[in-house]
């Protein structure tokens, strides 16, 4: 079994950069299958709610155990975010455990890992500010912090700290890249950190992809006119759903603000939302369904993908 987990701070450009990394294995000739927060029936991440530190780390080791147990021979390069750092750290910091024994847990699961050729790419800030700014600004600013304080207030890392106001989250994400940098200069597997305080993506992706030993292979290339073929509303009654995919400026959106970008000619991924999407054509020119074949919790359930008809331009 082999391993590429990406770790960063929330808005790092975990999903990002492990869909990337995903893709150009991809391309490269590995055949790979990609686990993004937001992946339906997600193998590692726990879906119950657990408020108490111990029963949660048993939980939580016991899917990372499992996964292992029953893939040892599996071909596949597994690519992940936000399994080894993010969700301990999160979940179990939500529950004010101590820092030390959230580092212990950790320590747990990467002996866990001892028999797996697992790579680490872990995203940081020297200033872990830079950051944590980036990510309100591009999330909502002072609102996103308002909103995302009154959502996890309840946790016993803010009860234990008086509720001072949506400053504390603030201190809650110091908390997080502090015990994410010390565990990942303490790493014991094959890793690299990069620094991505300038958003640099073009260089920093080269070095990600040396690191793993592959090339870049760069999307193709497909005219804004060519795009305009996708352009529509389709609807699944299944799911009750309908998308409309629409022209921006530098190509085609779906979910209003979410771009699609082409993995082939009539293919289409999203970076940071397990989603991938094939238009499919029945000898017309313009495309008569679309099916999602990644499954994610808002798209797509299926194994087999879920198909939106086209009902109107």
């Amino acid at each position: 079994m082999k391993l590429v987990i990406v770790e960063g701070i929330p808005g790092s450009g975990k999903s990002s950069t492990a869909r990337f990394i995903s893709l150009q294995l991809e391309r490269n000739g590995v055949q790979t299958e990609l686990f993004h927060e937001s992946t339906f029936q997600h193998p590692i991440l726990l879906e119950e709610v657990i408020n108490n530190s111990e029963q949660w780390q048993a939980s939580y080791l016991s899917k990372w155990k499992k996964f292992i147990s029953n893939n040892a021979d599996m071909q596949t390069v597994c690519v992940f975010e936000s399994v080894l750092f993010q969700s301990p750290i999160i979940n179990l910091l939500h529950l004010d455990t101590d820092q030390s024994e959230i580092i212990r847990f950790i320590d747990e699961i990467l002996s866990s890992l001892s028999t797996v050729d697992c790579s680490l790419v872990y995203l940081y800030q020297n200033d872990p500010g830079v950051g944590i700014n980036r990510m309100m600004a591009t999330r909502g600013g002072e609102s996103w912090l308002e909103n995302t304080y009154e959502k996890y207030k309840h946790f016993p890392y803010y009860k234990n700290r008086g509720h001072s106001g949506k400053e504390l989250h603030l201190k809650f994400l110091d908390d997080y890249s502090k015990i994410a940098g010390h565990l990942f200069s303490e790493c014991r597997i094959n890793s690299i950190g990069i620094d991505n305080s300038n958003w640099e993506w073009d260089q920093d992706y080269g070095t990600i992809m040396s690191f793993l030993g592959h090339d870049i292979c760069p999307d193709p290339e497909i005219s804004l006119e060519e795009l305009e073929v996708f352009i529509g509303f389709f609807r699944s009654d299944e799911l009750g759903l309908t998308i409309q995919i629409q022209m921006g400026k530098d190509g085609l959106y779906i979910f209003g603000d979410q771009k699609l970008k082409p993995r082939d000619k009539n293919k289409f991924y999203l970076d940071n939302i397990s989603m991938s999407l094939e238009f499919l054509f029945n000898g017309e020119s313009n495309p008569f369904e679309v099916l999602i074949y990644e499954k994610d919790i808002v798209g797509n359930r299926n194994d087999i993908g879920s198909k939106f008809i086209k009902i109107t331009n």
